[in-house]
């Protein structure tokens, strides 16, 4: 196949070797079936959710839970025990995201090679073990290594989300329940708050310690989740055994509209090539490292809540309503999404505004005033993370071709874990209680991040009409032809939908970018 990103002309015909959609057997020959309609539509999309969102949502809630924990246990005498200074604290924080960042691309790679749920489950229970290690730890090296350890495991989580949600899902559904399932940070920071708030009444003077009874629980659950995930999570809709074959033909088609693909099993290099040097790569990747300079306070917030002058019982239990409102921004977002499903920029700075009223109230509010100041943390939660969760659903419906998208959530998530290891070293003890320098910088990256989503907009909408001025010059058909030999050896066209011959966004001028 060749392909050439500034000509109107495509050869649209694919060899069956070259490595096309897995699904393509399936839909094959179904080109000009009559549509699906929309309550056979609806069924099939209520059955993946039953099946796929419960699971999803629950290992949500479970990573963000276990990647939080450094921030709980700092209240529950995880400091003390392992005799840390603030500067070895904030480096425990950055090391999960340094194993996060560096084992991006490798789990992007594995993804695409082995079968996506049972990898993804072994990455669960191999984390599982990892936070059990935390326990017998003494010492800030041993720490180091367990959080590194832990960044690497759960670093294919998200990836693996925005993969799994764009072969099920059309676009604004992906948009939806990627922003459920990033919602579902929010339920975590519930559920770890009444955890921590009951492990805290444990005696501090017995072993285990509050903090390691904390990791003992939190190992159990994913121990559970992990086994859960292994048996019922599906590789693909063509392997998912709840769908009848029929079924699994419907749910393919259903998503055709996007116009790229379900899976495939090959690794093209020339994707990852295309993946590097497209321009909505690089702004994407920008935002998610510049958005993520806001959070610090996710390792910090123990120390954050207990400054304003509450005691160690207390800063647990109050986590628990920043959760809530986690969830309200985060519901408010996809029925927004909704009701306009081109206006994710719009929808990411109007739910960032909140958060930069937050921080300006955070350096500017009597400290002495210390109910406002909680309810600054509080309003910080609201806005930031909606925003996110928009982008990184964005981010899945705006690329095609089954390795370019992994290289690309791989950069994507390769700038949030760069973000994440920057952030926590801002929150230095020179900078405490006010922690005025943190929160300039984090009103600074807002700047950046209406900057970089007005960028990334234009750039789209740019391409979009390019498009359609090619499409009513020259015209563009939504099939191509898979080639194939046949039984008696003689080659064959078999017309399929394009989506369905893994070519990138690029290649595929019938694609039209979700602004």
């Amino acid at each position: 196949m060749k392909s050439n990103t500034e000509s109107t002309e495509i050869t649209e015909v694919v060899r069956f070797e070259n490595g096309v959609d897995e699904a393509v057997d399936l839909v094959a020959g179904h080109t000009d079936d009559e549509p699906i309609s929309h309550d056979e539509a609806r069924a099939i999309r209520n059955k993946v959710d039953w099946v796929i969102l419960p699971l999803l949502f629950s290992i949500y809630t479970l990573q963000f839970i276990d990647k939080g924990t450094l921030g709980a246990s700092s209240v529950l005498g995880i400091i003390q025990d392992n005799h840390l200074t603030t500067e070895e604290f904030n480096t425990l924080g950055s090391a999960f995201y340094i194993g996060y960042l560096i084992f991006s691309y490798p789990h992007s790679w594995a993804l695409q090679r082995f079968p996506v749920a049972k990898y993804l489950a072994t990455n669960i229970l191999l984390w599982a073990v990892i936070m059990g290690l935390h326990c017998v730890c003494k010492s800030f090296g041993g720490l180091f290594v367990l959080r590194f350890l832990l960044g690497a495991s759960e670093g294919c989580i998200t990836n693996g989300l925005l993969l799994v949600t764009s072969m099920f899902y059309n676009r604004t559904e992906i948009g939806e329940r990627v922003s459920w399932t990033i919602q579902c940070n929010g339920l975590a920071q519930i559920v770890s708050g009444f955890l921590a708030f009951g492990v805290a009444h444990s005696d501090p003077g017995k072993r285990p310690a509050p903090w390691q009874l904390l990791m003992i629980v939190y190992t159990g659950l994913t121990l559970v989740i992990g086994i859960w995930f292994w048996f019922l999570f599906p590789d693909s809709p063509v392997k998912a055994r709840f769908l009848t074959k029929e079924e699994k033909a419907k749910a393919v088609r259903r998503i055709q509209s996007n116009q790229s693909g379900i899976e495939t099993k090959t690794w093209k290099r020339e994707q990852v090539i295309e993946a590097f040097k497209d321009t909505k790569t690089w702004l994407f990747f920008l935002f998610s490292t510049v958005s993520n300079l806001q959070n610090g306070i996710g390792t910090q917030y123990g120390l954050i809540i207990s400054s304003f002058g509450f005691t160690n019982v207390q800063t647990t239990a109050l986590n628990i309503p920043a959760g809530v409102a986690m969830i309200i921004g985060m519901t408010l977002s996809t029925i927004i999404l909704r009701r306009y499903p081109n206006a994710r920029c719009w929808i990411a700075i109007g739910f960032f505004m909140p958060s930069v009223l937050a921080a300006i109230l955070l350096m500017t509010l009597p400290w002495s005033d210390r109910v406002g100041l909680l309810c600054a943390y509080y309003l910080i939660n609201f806005g930031g993370a909606p925003s996110w969760g928009i982008v990184a659903s964005w981010v899945a419906v705006t690329t095609s071709g089954h390795t370019k998208k992994l290289a690309v959530n791989a950069m994507f998530l390769v700038g949030y874990a760069l973000g994440q290891t920057l952030c926590t070293q801002f929150w230095k003890a020179e900078y405490k209680p006010r922690n005025l320098v943190p929160w300039g910088i984090c009103l600074a990256s807002y700047v950046g991040d209406f900057i970089l989503l007005f960028a990334i907009r234009y750039v789209l909408s740019t391409e979009n009409k390019r498009r359609d001025a090619l499409d009513a010059i020259c015209g563009q058909e939504g099939f191509g032809y898979l080639e194939k030999v046949d039984s008696e050896g003689r080659v064959v066209h078999q017309k399929v939908d394009k989506g369905m011959l893994d070519l990138t966004d690029r290649q595929n001028l019938s694609f039209r970018y979700a602004l």
